[in-house]
């Protein structure tokens, strides 16, 4: 199909109606689904390294200066960078389950100097130096370097276009050299291009959170918030205390619809991910991993096959919107079945050698493809969501400049952290469930 997946989603948001205003609203809808183990269990990036060090529940009554709802990326970021700034200040991190149990934890583990839906050229770059630094500043071992990336072209049409348009530095990789020495038939050729990067997901969220508790922050463990009420003060309700912040930052990207806030601006998607288990050095040859370790194929749907650092190949896809915006999968064997399905067209020696771990995640989005970033309602309420599948640099990033916006730290790109004007409102729950689950099963390549 030639429907691109901005198009696709701008058509989706079409008819919605508009948001309502947030001044004084007491906000929670459906609620984060805290109950349950995320996705069935841990990423393979989780089950690698040494469990993060457990931190308490919330419980009691306090008034804080600053308080961050998710420890993921973002909101571990903006606890470090804030504590920094205003050292003086109180500042505590909830977070519903474990620290970077969402995304930070189960994404593909590329990073790029892109903003989806910023077409600001020297802004991503600011961040992505901004995130380099903060791992040699702080020690971070999370296998963070440069990664030989292709794009893949599934069709000759996209390998003509993709051929006409060849960027400096880029090169072009021919059905022929994919299917001697990249281990694939499938795709009509490829683009050989710089400037991507990869790092070990779970070892970067540990980091995060190393660094922030260094800093004097506070972080609690299995306590979601169960209401929150837009005053100045903020007032966040968990299952056993009550925070009362001067200033509030929402860090829960896939999961913030459910807390009933952004819900006409952005919805959650779903992906998953399997791995085959530990590759030799000749496997890895034979798939030519050695020389490209991270494959995108860019469809409206877009699937990532990459090598983790500890050798292990695999393949991230979405699946789509599940209803209420719900963070929870229920088909997990049928995505299983898709994800081999995939290999199996793509790289059939995968099917012998075996799919040994399989995890499921959430991504939030918009219509808009932009995120969502900057203060609402009475302003001392603050978000940073909606990466559009493209969050690693942009979370850390967005973290130091929501930390600049709260202590009151002037910084070039401030501007960027618009809020949520500009986006283009998404239908309720009916006509998403009607519109985005069966177009999107349409749209799977397999």
């Amino acid at each position: 199909m030639g429907i691109s997946r901005r198009d696709f989603l701008l058509a989706g948001g079409a008819g919605a109606i508009t948001l309502p205003g947030l001044a004084g609203l007491a906000f929670n809808d459906n609620g984060i689904e805290s109950t349950k183990v995320r996705g069935g269990g841990g990423s393979l990036w989780m089950d690698e390294i040494t469990a993060i060090p457990a931190q308490p529940q919330y419980e009691g009554d306090r008034s804080v200066d600053l308080a961050i709802i998710g420890a993921g990326y973002t909101g571990l970021a903006t606890a470090y960078y804030a504590k920094r700034m205003r050292p003086d200040w109180n500042i505590i991190v909830i977070e519903s389950h474990r620290i970077g149990a969402g995304a930070s934890s189960r994404h593909s583990g590329a990073v790029y100097a892109k903003y989806v839906g910023i077409d600001d050229i020297d802004m991503p770059t600011r961040g992505l130096s901004r995130l380099w630094n903060f791992i040699d500043q702080e020690e971070v071992d999370c296998d963070f370097r440069p990664a030989s990336t292709l794009t893949m072209c599934h069709s000759k049409r996209n390998a003509d276009d993709a051929r006409r348009n060849l960027q400096p530095g880029a090169k072009w990789v021919s059905h022929e050299e994919l299917r001697d020495i990249g281990g694939t038939q499938y795709y009509a050729g490829a683009v050989d291009a710089p400037g991507y990067f990869k790092v070990q997901a779970a070892k970067l969220v540990a980091g995060h959170a190393k660094a922030a508790l260094s800093q004097g922050v506070e972080i609690f463990e299995h306590s979601p918030a169960i209401s929150i009420k837009s005053d100045k003060p903020a007032v966040v309700s968990t299952p056993k205390g009550r925070i009362t912040a001067a200033n509030l930052v929402i860090a829960t990207n896939a999961y913030t619809p459910r807390l009933g806030l952004l819900k006409y601006k952005m919805f959650p998607l779903h992906q998953y991910t399997f791995a085959t288990r530990q590759l030799t050095a000749d496997e890895i040859l034979g798939l030519g991993l050695n020389r490209w370790d991270l494959r995108f194929e860019p469809r409206t749907l877009p699937i990532t096959f990459s090598l983790s650092p500890s050798g292990h190949f695999f393949l991230r896809v979405v699946l789509g919107y599940a209803s209420h915006d719900s963070t929870e999968w229920q088909d997990i064997a049928g995505a299983q079945q898709l994800v081999r399905k995939m290999f199996q067209q793509r790289y059939p020696q995968v099917a012998d050698i075996g799919l040994s771990h399989g995890w499921h995640g959430v991504t939030g989005h918009t219509a808009a493809m932009k995120p969502i970033a900057g203060p609402i309602g009475d302003g001392n309420i603050h978000v940073s969501v909606a990466y559009n599948g493209l969050g690693v640099m942009p979370a850390h990033n967005n973290g130091y400049l929501t930390a600049c916006r709260v202590t009151g730290n002037d910084d070039q790109d401030m501007h960027f952290l618009s809020g949520a004007g500009g986006q283009v409102p998404v239908p309720g729950d009916f006509y998403r469930s009607m519109i985005l689950k069966p177009f999107m099963h349409l749209l799977q390549p397999v």
